[in-house]
């Protein structure tokens, strides 16, 4: 291992060069930030495919194209195969730039397949999707010869058959795409559009969904040969058994736009096994339609909550089997039916109030053997034999939420011994992960500090994990860890350049709402902070807080003086207004009451919900003295029923989700106006810069333009930036990316600074 990245890891990750010259970290910086993913671990852990991908070689996409299920938005990654024992670095494609869309490993470790999309061959074609075959030990991928008149579909999966021989995808005649492409021209081009309600479908819901047409075949890698296993059809979604002999899959059977859900589809689930001629009905649309379904690892069997009962079923057929049933009367014993010693007895019902429900189940997964279930509720966590129902509790929870650690399982240990979970405190920031013994209950610190720990995988043999692990301040690294998490080997070293660069501390920040709830926020200090000086600081909103990391903006404005913060809301249905003033401005207070934050040099930004936030604060306060809307909406009348590929999501977020008005615009019209930041426009006496893009599906860029034009009527200081070839990130190159983040600091600079320590901000020169 190289020195340099091992001191780099033992510390996470300290500057390496200790003697290099300090400088800003600048707006160039953030698109020279390097990120890892990863794409497969081969099942022994030996070698882990992952892309590294910089900001930088992926600022300009086609959003005139947004909608078209025949456009693949370009994404330029490097793919690179590590070697986890020896940190061997292999690039199957070449030092080169490709646009990977999946990676897998054979189940031997030996081949990794790849599949790239490359350029179309006009500006309204689907790309074309190649298949290579990387062999351990050699240095470049082969292509396959795909020997069939269908093309690998853009959204493909990707999988190994069990020897290693041939692999699977999704296919797709090039006809579906003709037609995709056609009927996108003419909804968008014309010349003659027409909506009407006696179509099933609203044109974009319905459109979207024709990338759903595929089949699902074999391909030879030896020799391109192909032969389908599901003929072509709508599919939602498949899996292909690890046996390879059968496959599950959903079918999409809507037949009218479903307003409950966003991209809501009725599947009928479907079993085809290999030799068969038709496939077997699962269940049926109706049957499946709310469940969400956890898989066996053979696929044999399926579970799902369904009214708070855990059911299992085979895919075989036979009837579904509650493994939590509600307990009706008291057994001999006094024990609930397929209750074990450790569950206590039932009390009947002379014994309890009838107000009490009975305990409200979900489920998490099977164990390897398919033999236990890890279900959870409010109460703790339970590991349920499948046979016979049998339970026991293995993690116990406090009815008070806050006295919980933030707990969600991994997964199992191959031998069914144990559960792997993340564990986190509720109150500071210590994080890692925990073993609990599936019969015990046990508990066991695998690793546990303040670093951050995410993307966390295991190999199939459970004897090495790779994870995504920072200090909180500085870009993730990939690292592996053995099955105890007793050695830390690093794997990656992405921006060593950022050692050069002066990059902000973070504190978790505990603080009251004015309702007195307790809530938590990040703080990410100036950099070369000085203890008892108050600064200007900036507040970015959007829900709620708590994790650090990396953040590259606030990098920026930390290095140009500012402290920034990310302060967390109770956020209530119905009242969401409400949430921004009583949770930001006591945020504000906070910082105030701590020394870093000057009273009179507040401003607060949002993106998207955090620029729908933001605006409607300014309406509640003038604490501010300076703030950003970012592709945010100010008109929740006219969001409800204006984009430029109207979806269900225009109606679903108000009503049933994140906006959280909590019902229609008829049932509600006046949460609909309150929440309406242009409609008490006259209320907003703070500077404000708006900044959208015209080709933005999500937030019409028209939502800025009406604030823009009520503020100037009513002769309040407002600016609107729009970025024509925009989307809801707005810029779209990387000369716009810069001028987005310049502008956002020149805007806090000309409020927030007094007039004479403002300079230039090129973003060079040293700190």
């Amino acid at each position: 291992m190289p020195r340099a990245l091992a001191l780099a890891v033992a510390g996470l990750l300290v500057p390496i060069s200790l003697g290099a010259q300090v400088g800003r970290f600048t707006a160039e910086d953030i698109l020279d930030v390097v990120t890892a993913a990863v794409q497969d671990l081969s099942e022994d852990g030996r070698l882990v495919a992952m892309v590294e991908r910089r900001g930088r070689d992926n600022a300009e996409f086609d959003h005139y194209r947004y909608g078209d299920p025949t456009y693949l938005a370009p994404s330029a990654v490097r793919l690179v195969v590590i070697d986890t024992d020896t940190g061997r670095r292999t690039l199957p494609l070449g030092d080169r730039l490709a646009n990977v869309r999946q990676a897998a490993f054979s189940r031997d470790g030996r081949r990794l397949a790849i599949l790239t999309a490359s350029a179309a061959a006009s500006a309204n074609a689907a790309p074309a999707i190649a298949l290579h075959v990387w062999t351990a030990g050699t240095s470049l991928a082969a292509p396959v010869p795909v020997q069939s008149p269908n093309t690998i579909a853009s959204n493909s999966p990707l999988a190994w058959t069990p020897d290693g021989e041939r692999v699977i995808v999704s296919m797709r005649s090039p006809e579906r795409d003709r037609k995709a492409a056609e009927r996108f021209a003419a909804i968008t081009r014309g010349p003659i559009v027409v909506h009407t309600s006696k179509e099933p479908f609203l044109e974009w819901d319905d459109l979207n969904r024709a990338n759903r047409w595929r089949s699902v075949a074999e391909i030879d890698v030896a020799t391109g040969a192909v032969s389908d296993r599901v003929p072509e059809r709508k599919l939602t979604s498949y899996t292909v058994s690890r046996d390879g002999s059968f496959v599950v899959f959903q079918e999409d059977v809507t037949e009218k736009t479903d307003y409950d859900t966003i991209g809501g589809s009725e599947n009928r689930l479907q079993a085809w096994t290999r030799g068969e001629a038709e496939p077997t009905t699962v269940l049926a649309a109706k049957d499946l339609k709310g469940l969400t379904l956890r898989w066996s690892d053979d696929l044999q069997w399926f579970a799902y909550a369904k009214q708070g009962e855990v059911f299992v079923r085979a895919t075989a057929g036979g009837d579904a089997r509650s493994v939590t049933p509600r307990p009706k009367a008291a057994t001999a014993e006094g024990q609930t039916p397929g209750a074990d010693a450790t569950t206590p007895p039932v009390v009947t019902p002379d014994e309890k109030k009838e107000t009490e429900t009975p305990e409200s189940f979900s489920v998490t997964s099977f164990s390897r053997d398919g033999s236990r279930l890890l279900v959870t509720s409010r109460k703790g966590w339970y590991v349920v034999n499948v046979a016979d129902a049998t339970r026991r509790q293995v993690l116990t929870l406090e009815a008070d939420e806050r006295k919980n650690p933030r707990i969600a399982a991994l997964d199992w240990t191959p031998d069914g011994s144990a559960i792997l979970a993340t564990w986190g405190a509720r109150d500071r920031w210590e994080r890692g992960v925990v073993r609990i013994d599936a019969t015990t209950g046990t508990m066991t610190t695998l690793v546990k500090d303040s670093r951050v720990y995410s993307g966390i995988r295991m190999s199939r043999d459970g004897r090495r994990f790779v994870v995504s692990l920072s200090d909180g301040d500085r870009p993730a690294e990939l690292v592996a860890a053995d099955a105890q998490w007793n050695t830390l080997t690093p794997l990656t070293q992405l921006n060593p350049w950022i050692a050069s660069r002066a990059l902000p501390k973070s504190e978790l920040v505990k603080y009251r709402d004015v309702d007195g709830k307790e809530l938590y926020g990040v703080l990410r200090y100036p950099a070369g902070y000085v203890p008892g000086r108050s600064y200007p600081t900036v507040f970015e909103i959007y829900e709620t807080f708590f994790d650090n990391g990396f953040n590259a903006r606030a990098a920026f404005l930390t290095n140009h003086g500012y402290a920034v913060f990310h302060p967390s809301v109770n956020l209530v249905v119905g009242r969401p207004v409400e949430a921004w003033v009583k949770g930001v401005t006591s945020a504000a207070n906070k910082l105030i009451e701590m020394g870093v934050a000057d009273p009179d040099r507040l401003g607060v930004h949002g993106t998207s919900y955090g620029g729908y936030a933001t605006v409607l604060l300014l309406t509640q306060t003038d604490r501010f003295k300076a703030a950003i809307n970012i592709s945010g909406k100010v008109d929740m009348v006219s969001f409800y029923t204006d984009s430029p590929r109207l979806g269900v999501r225009n109606t679903h977020a108000p009503e049933k989700s994140q906006d959280r008005i909590g019902g229609t615009l008829w049932e509600y019209p006046e949460r609909y106006i309150e929440h309406s930041a242009v409609l008490q426009a006259d209320r907003i006496r703070t500077p404000l810069l708006n900044i959208s893009g015209d080709q933005d599906p999500n937030v019409p860029a028209s939502q800025s333009r009406e604030i823009y034009y009520a503020l100037r009527r009513l002769g309040r200081e407002v600016e609107w930036v729009r970025y024509v070839n925009g989307a809801h990130r707005p810029p779209n190159s990387v000369s716009e990316a810069v001028d987005f983040e310049t502008r956002i600091l020149d805007w806090y600079d000309r409020h927030l600074k007094p007039a004479e320590t403002v300079k230039p901000s090129s973003g060079g020169g040293e700190l």
